[in-house]
């Protein structure tokens, strides 16, 4: 097994491989989507000069040269697909020795995968502060919408100017991000939040609900992948809950990605009880675990 740097000549390949997955990786599949190959990696298992592999039928076939066996996106957080982790025997000691010179502040994707990376780091003594555990959902079909209709004081509206509606939505992506996605103890900042919402708000569809003319619910998409769109950044200010606000972003989201011919996924807090049933009345399935740890970098 080895792991080396991708190359423009496999990208058909890379993509070949990622979108039987894609709903466990739609930000590493944006990555690999804009060609972004200085930053990943593909691990490679069979005999270079032959390879091998096995049908469908259980048969085993010859394969020319070497196979993709999982890719990696490395940028300090390390995002990763290998489907069939705890079948490659060579895994760990090959991404241990990968890993050894790599700088990692977060890893990032499907649970069973990012438990063997896990292990991996610590081999060289490279331990999570903190792990934080998720439920990967994905839409597949249309929407159910919401059960109550917006009052005639609500009005979603989509946010696409980085130069206005930042700091329209600043309050609400402080509070996202110190709930959602920061490290447990660390302050958000107004640069950190409002740097994200700029890159959202240039590349992804972003919608607000405003309420009396307050801006009290947003959601966002934050990755554009083949054939997924990966949700996010859906939160309501504590005072404006139980009104239906996040399902009727959501359900605005989800039509839009629809049209497109594109499916939807997320992933949400195993622990997020209120979360869950919101989604799963919306018409999410729950299809897998997803993980995020966080490393101190000295």
């Amino acid at each position: 097994m080895t792991i080396r740097e991708a190359t423009n000549s496999d990208f058909p390949q890379l993509q070949e491989f990622l979108i039987p997955w894609e709903s466990t990786c739609v930000t590493l599949c944006s990555n690999v989507r804009k060609k972004k190959l200085e930053k990943i990696f593909v691990i490679t298992e069979g005999d270079p000069s032959t390879g091998s592999g096995t049908a469908e039928c259980g048969v085993p076939e010859v394969l020319e040269g070497p196979h993709i066996a999982g890719i990696l996106y490395l940028d300090k957080t390390l995002l990763y697909c290998i489907p069939h982790a705890t079948e490659l025997p060579d895994l760990l000691p090959a991404l241990t020795v990968f890993l050894k010179d790599k700088t990692v502040s977060c890893l990032n994707g499907e649970a069973t995968a990012g438990n063997i990376i896990l292990q991996a780091l610590q081999c060289m003594n490279r331990t999570p502060y903190q792990t934080n555990h998720y439920n990967i959902m994905t839409l597949q079909a249309q929407p159910m919408p919401p059960p109550e209709e917006l009052s005639c004081d609500d009005e979603i509206k989509r946010c696409a100017d980085p130069d206005n509606d930042t700091e329209l939505l600043l309050p609400l992506q402080k509070m996202y991000m110190a709930k959602e996605v920061a490290p447990q103890g660390k302050q958000v900042t107004d640069l950190e939040a409002g740097a994200q919402l700029k890159s959202i708000l240039k590349d992804q569809l972003c919608f607000a609900l405003y309420s009396d003319g307050e801006i009290v619910s947003k959601a966002n998409t934050n990755a554009i992948g083949f054939n997924y769109v990966q949700l996010g950044g859906v939160y309501t200010h504590p005072l404006y809950r139980k009104n239906y606000y996040a399902w009727h972003l959501v359900y605005t989201i989800c039509t839009r990605v629809l049209k497109t011919g594109r499916k939807l996924s997320l992933f949400v807090k195993e622990k997020n009880n209120p979360a869950h049933e919101l989604y799963e009345r919306i018409g999410f399935t729950a299809i897998g675990q997803y993980m995020i740890a966080y490393f101190k970098i000295l």
